[in-house]
This record gives C-alpha cells, sequence and structure tokens, in this order.
C-alpha cells in the first residue's frame, strides 16, 4: 500500500474524485479477490469497474461486478447479505442523491457493524443541469448523523487512496466513500500530512502567526487555499486544514483536535452541502459556507457562483470574522 500511495502522490493531477476511486480500484481489486464490486445501473457514471472486473452473470458466474439495476435499496441490502455471509467484501454505487432510497439498508449496516463499501458519486450541486432532483444537499448530514458510519469526502487522488484503504481496511464500521463528477485539483502534501489523512483532518497549511482557520473537504479544498493567498495580501494568515473525514476526526483526541483547529482563531468552513455537520467544532461567531436551499438546473460554475462558492467571496467572509 505504501508503493501505491507513493505513486497516487508521483502520479497526483486534475481528476474528478470518482475517476481517481477508479484508479484506486485498478490496484485495490487485482490484489483483493474477495472484492466484489457493482453499480445501480450508473456504471459509466460511478467508474466501480476496474482493469480487473469482469461482469457477473449466469454466463459468468465467478464475475466480480455486478450490474444491480436501478434498485439502490435491493443494492445495499444484497451487500449487507454478502458481508455477513463471509469471504466477501462488497461495494456498490449510486449518485450522492439516491442515498435516499438506500437509506434502511445503510443504517442496518451501521448498526449491525457490517463493514460495508458504499460508493456515492456526483456529490453537489457541481454536477450541473440535472438539477435539485440530482444535487444532494442534506444528505452529507443525514450520513454524518449516522452511528458508526465513516463518510469520505477526498480531495483528490492521495486523499482518494487514503479513504479506499480505510474502507478496505475496516472491521466493525461501513464506509461511505463520496466522490466528484468535476475535476479537483490536485494538493501538494508533504509525508507527514500524507500520514495524517488517516485522522480524518490535518493541517495543510500551517503558521505560527496564524489569524484565521480555513476548513474545507473535497472540492471546495483548493478554493480555500486560494483564498489564503488572497488573504495573505491583505496581511491576514491563514492556516487552511483537509477535513475528508469528519467522522474520524471527531473520534480522535482533543490534544489532536485542537493542534489541527486552533482555539483561539476563528473558524470558516466551506462545504457544498448543508452546514449541520460542522457546529460540533465551532463557536458562536464561527461561519459556515454551505447550502440552505435545494439546488438549481445550469452549469457547474454558474452554480458554484450563484451559491457563493468563489475565492472573493471566502475572502470577504474571512475579513467579516476578522473584524467581529
Amino acid at each position: 500500500m505504501n508503493d501505491f500511495l507513493q505513486h497516487c502522490d508521483t502520479e497526483n493531477a486534475s481528476m474528478a474524485t470518482r475517476k481517481a476511486s477508479q484508479v484506486c480500484l485498478d490496484f485495490f481489486v487485482k490484489e483483493m479477490p474477495e472484492l466484489v464490486g457493482g453499480s445501480a445501473d450508473l456504471t459509466p457514471s460511478n467508474n466501480t469497474f476496474s482493469k480487473s472486473s469482469t461482469t457477473f452473470s449466469n454466463e459468468n458466474p465467478t464475475g466480480n461486478h455486478i450490474n444491480y439495476g436501478v434498485r439502490e435499496f435491493g443494492m445495499s441490502a444484497i451487500m449487507n447479505g454478502m458481508v455477513l455471509h463471509g469471504g466477501i467484501k462488497p461495494y456498490g454505487a449510486t449518485f450522492l442523491v439516491f442515498t435516499d432510497y438506500a437509506r434502511n439498508a445503510i443504517r442496518l449496516s451501521a448498526l449491525m457493524g457490517i463493514p460495508n463499501i458504499f460508493v456515492y458519486t456526483h456529490d453537489s450541486i457541481a454536477l450541473g443541469e440535472d438539477g435539485p432532483t440530482h444535487q444532494p444537499i442534506e444528505h452529507l448530514v443525514t450520513l454524518r448523523s449516522t452511528p458508526n458510519l465513516n463518510n469520505w469526502r477526498p480531495a483528490d487522488l492521495v486523499e482518494t487512496a487514503v479513504a479506499w484503504e480505510d474502507a478496505v481496511s475496516s472491521k466493525d464500521s461501513p464506509t461511505c466513500l463520496i466522490f466528484s463528477r468535476q475535476n479537483t485539483s490536485p494538493i501538494t502534501r508533504n509525508n507527514v500530512q500524507i500520514e495524517a489523512i488517516k485522522n480524518g483532518g490535518y493541517l495543510l497549511q500551517e503558521n505560527a502567526d496564524a489569524h484565521i482557520t480555513l476548513i474545507a473537504s473535497g472540492s471546495e479544498l483548493q478554493m480555500m487555499l486560494d483564498a489564503s493567498n488572497v488573504l495573505k495580501e491583505s496581511g491576514i494568515i491563514a492556516n487552511v486544514v483537509s477535513m475528508p473525514c469528519l467522522d474520524i476526526f471527531l473520534n480522535t483526541s482533543q490534544e489532536y483536535q485542537s493542534a489541527i483547529i486552533k482555539d483561539d482563531l476563528p473558524i470558516l468552513v466551506a462545504e457544498l452541502a448543508h452546514p449541520n455537520s460542522w457546529f460540533r467544532l465551532l463557536n458562536k461567531k464561527d461561519k459556515v459556507l454551505g447550502i440552505e436551499t435545494f439546488g438549481e438546473s445550469a452549469p457547474a460554475n454558474v452554480l458554484l457562483e450563484h451559491f457563493g462558492f468563489t475565492i472573493p467571496n471566502v475572502v470577504d467572509i474571512a475579513k467579516s470574522l476578522m473584524n467581529e
């Protein structure tokens, strides 16, 4: 795994994290014959078919990828049964918004301590023109509020590789792997930061004289890094925290959490989802740039500007925090 993680760091490039997930599956499915994948009629969009995958069918009963059809609950319930049977590590995929249909099977997986792997792509309004019926808003909050469920929303290939490693290694907790449709930027890290990804959250940019902490998951991380550069020009120094798995981070020690998110600094979080996940980390005056309405139908760049997910807006919010 260390060699693969180093390969991901070396080959990190701009790509959607759903594509990064497929890169990881090419490695893990080859190395782990017990991995049996599938998708609820969205295989080309979910990118669950690896180089080592073959389609399960009557003609090919040894296949390791199942075409479940449009039945998200059925897929998830079948996966629960596969884990309980033993000898199989299933992963199954759909769009994040369609967890609505699979909710009770996901909950039972967590309740029973079944280490299932649920893969959810098209993670935000940035999927674009399909509109609010396909754009998840409250789904991350729902998943994160489920006990014994780890939800990873990685920013790039390296974080995706760590998320997949955590998912395949889990013994008694299911995992949701939540991936973008749009490309994300490759992030530069040192070895200490790569090692820290497994803690769910880590400092990507730390300054001894920081005035504010900027936090993001997934595709919003690069926006926060860019905003920190603009803020620096105005004399405001920011720490930047990547939070690919809030659930795991909240289970780390208070000492670790305080080392990553400084107690004496105001906090600004940006995430393309409902903001209610974050308030365990925040003080009253801290801010979350999130979405509290349903989405709209428009190209991704138009929607991001409409909902305020721009560098200038992040800068303005951060400056207003500093003036309070």
